[in-house]
């Protein structure tokens, strides 16, 4: 039986990348890509890249039976990631379609194929033997009434094993109404030890309370560390009454798709090695931010290219 110290399960896509940000999606324009993608397969990539695939990871999906979904899995096998867990189907695997607008902010088009297609069945309870720690994104929740369910099996077997919960809420207005979907977040939140959030979704979340409250809030309800990720702005972690401050790299930044999933990989990755909260902190900043120096979404760096910027 193989050993797999963190499990993620949701859509397996890729993404194809409108080029430039004056031609929108109205008109014919040059597109870049296939880039494989997935907010999940984003995130255990980069636990397994930045362990040097020392914690065995592990991924459930769904893909197609086709040459995108082909990218993705020989993706992940490269990093390392265990895919005895992805099932193929005859449906096309799924696409995410995105430009960029001269402001900054993305625009998505989402066909969910095959991703959509993830349920109870694909969540085996063999293979949750060893977790240490399962990672859902609420994306994951979105994309399909099965698939949410899938995600509540899987987080059933880990609360079983005792194993740490992560999430990330990972708001897409483009795949589901969020309103219609709160009891959905709120069911992961209660049993999550590690939340990767933004400033952003903790308005939504938590309306108008002050940051303090929310943290208290939050910490009532038995998360023990709350990363909020704030872009060039770098990042805070909340832990007890500690709270640390991380700077983001200035860099040059090519695409900062993917940057968050990046982000929360290294972050786990740092952690289940034992290192202190601002170590991990400081690596997942750095990893985010070299990720954003380079095209698509998938392409994080490895542990030794950023440890010569480990202070």
């Amino acid at each position: 039986m193989k050993r797999i110290d963190v499990i993620t399960a949701g859509e397996i896509l890729v993404e194809i990348m409108r080029k430039g940000t004056v031609v929108s999606f109205l008109e014919p324009g040059i597109f870049l890509g296939p880039y494989p993608s997935g907010a999940p397969g984003i995130f255990i990539s980069a636990v397994s890249r930045i362990s040097n695939k020392k914690i065995k990871t592990g991924i459930i999906g769904v893909s197609g039976n086709d040459d995108f979904g082909k990218l993705v899995i020989q993706r992940f096998k490269n990093d390392g990631v265990d895919v005895s867990c992805i099932r193929k189907t005859n449906i096309t695997t799924g696409v995410a379609f995105i430009r960029y607008l001269p402001d900054g902010s993305r625009k998505f088009i989402f066909h969910s194929g095959a991703a959509g297609l993830l349920g109870p069945d694909d969540i085996k309870e063999h293979y949750f033997s060893s977790l240490k720690l399962l990672h859902i994104t609420g994306s994951s929740l979105f994309i399909s009434e099965t698939s949410f369910q899938a995600c509540k099996k899987a987080l059933s077997l880990a609360l079983k094993k005792k194993a740490i919960i992560s999430f990330d809420p990972n708001i897409r207005k483009e795949m589901a109404s969020f309103e219609k979907n709160i009891k959905k977040v709120n069911l992961f939140l209660k049993h999550t030890k590690i939340l990767f959030t933004t400033e952003e979704e903790t308005s939504i979340l938590f309306g108008r309370k002050s940051k303090e409250s929310m943290i208290k809030e939050l910490q009532k309800m038995g998360t023990e560390i709350i990363v909020i990720k704030k872009g060039d702005k770098g990042s805070e972690i909340y832990s007890g009454k500690e709270k640390i401050s991380i700077p983001a790299l200035k860099v040059k930044v090519v695409d900062p798709t993917g940057a968050g999933d990046t982000y929360a990989g290294a972050f786990v990755a740092s952690l289940l090695q034992g290192k202190h909260l601002k170590i991990c902190g400081e690596i997942a900043s750095i990893t985010a931010s070299l990720k954003c120096t380079r095209q698509g979404p998938m392409s994080i760096p490895d542990y030794n290219e950023i440890k010569k910027y480990i202070s």
